[in-house]
């Protein structure tokens, strides 16, 4: 009777001891399922902007220019990435281009001249406004004299706040003289004007082709230029919108 016992008991601990093996199981692979999930799907926040993408056809004026409208709470640029793609069809030849912006990673080399050649840390698009720096890189707008030579102003260093202001102009727009074509720094540059191409030893990245993409300055008016921020935590993309190129 005993041995008969025991034969009754074996099958049934053998089946508790499958349940738990399977129960186990069960839970790392939902564990570790929800870890990828929440890798790329968590709750991202929110961003309003309104941007302009400006070709006046000369330095003066033009280049990418976004101000901040809302956010849900605000976020540090070095958790975002800039993605633009366009294509100029009202010029001359059509032709499509755009960048990808990382944060903290050095994108331009030269800044207003296209004779300096830059050495330093210069991340654009450049941030003034709410959420840069420490009150003394606020200019409450764009300045088109600014260096934008200050470590918080740099694309990764500040964060985005309602009133942010990000802008990337081009090379010579610091040039009084761009807009008539007389200046020093006007005889060689970006716009609608074919007297402000670069003419020899490029190709030079600057801010506004950091951010736009080389060859930007085929845009024309009635061309558009996709625009997306991608908030790199979470994956989501956080804002969206085809922007129509102006002149001014």
């Amino acid at each position: 009777m005993k041995q008969s016992y025991e034969d009754a008991i074996s099958p049934v601990v053998g089946v508790m001891l499958m349940l738990v093996v399977v129960i186990i199981i069960a839970a790392i692979v939902s564990g570790f399922a929800g870890g990828l999930m929440g890798t790329g799907n968590g709750n991202a926040p929110t961003l309003a902007m309104d941007v302009k993408v400006v070709n006046t056809g000369s330095f003066a004026g033009s280049g990418f220019f976004a101000t901040v409208t809302g956010v849900s709470e605000p976020i540090q640029t070095q958790d975002l990435r800039i993605v633009t793609s366009w294509t100029a069809a009202n010029g001359v030849t059509p032709i499509s281009g755009g960048n990808t912006t990382q944060p903290g990673t050095g994108n331009i080399n030269v800044l207003f001249d296209p004779a300096v050649t830059l050495t330093g840390y210069y991340v654009a698009p450049f941030g003034s406004g709410p959420g840069v720096g420490n009150g003394t890189e606020t200019l409450g707008g764009i300045d088109t004299l600014r260096d934008f030579s200050a470590p918080g102003q740099q694309f990764g260093n500040y964060s985005l706040m309602a009133g942010t202001t990000l802008s990337a102009m081009p090379c010579g727009a610091k040039d009084g003289d761009s807009l008539g074509g007389t200046g020093t720094k006007a005889t060689e540059g970006y716009g609608v004007d074919k007297r402000f191409t670069y003419s020899s030893g490029g190709p030079w990245l600057d801010a506004t082709s950091s951010v736009l993409g080389l060859h930007w300055e085929n845009l024309r008016i009635g061309d558009t230029v996709t625009i997306k921020v991608i908030h790199v935590p979470t994956g989501k993309v956080i804002f969206n919108r085809d922007v129509m190129v102006t002149e001014g």
